[in-house]
């Protein structure tokens, strides 16, 4: 596997995916400041924001394993990006609901909605909606 190639082909699915994550994430928040209060509001950015940064975290991880080795199995780069997104998930979820004050129904509900935007990214990679 070419080692720029494969990284550089990791970093554009990230960046497919996070903005699918991103679009609705922001969906959610709009529709949160409209029908909820400030606190709401304040949830669903964290819950936003606990569902995009492990993602990130973990394809960037991956990206750069590919760059330091060339030859390195797509199974262990897929395994290390969902080891990664999964405990720094947990972690950002544990410290939220330990240390910050938050509605906790929205927080979920906007995690498990921009969730969602990784199977936005099949859609947005489509030719004719392709914003690269």
């Amino acid at each position: 596997m070419n080692t720029k190639s494969g990284s550089s082909d990791i970093l554009s699915a990230a960046k497919v995916i996070v903005i699918g994550q991103v679009i609705l994430g922001l969906l959610f928040i709009c529709f949160a400041s409209i029908t909820t209060n400030w606190f709401g509001v304040k949830s669903s950015i964290i819950g936003v924001a606990i569902a995009v940064i492990p993602s990130l975290l973990g394809l960037s991880a991956a990206a750069f394993k590919i760059k330091t080795n060339k030859d390195i199995s797509i199974r262990y780069l897929a395994k290390l990006n969902s080891f990664i997104k999964w405990v720094y998930t947990a972690v950002m979820i544990l410290a939220v609901v330990r240390f910050i004050p938050v509605n906790h129904v929205a927080m979920l509900l906007a995690y498990s909605v921009t969730f969602l935007g990784c199977f936005l990214t099949p859609i947005l990679n489509k030719p004719q909606f392709r914003m690269t």
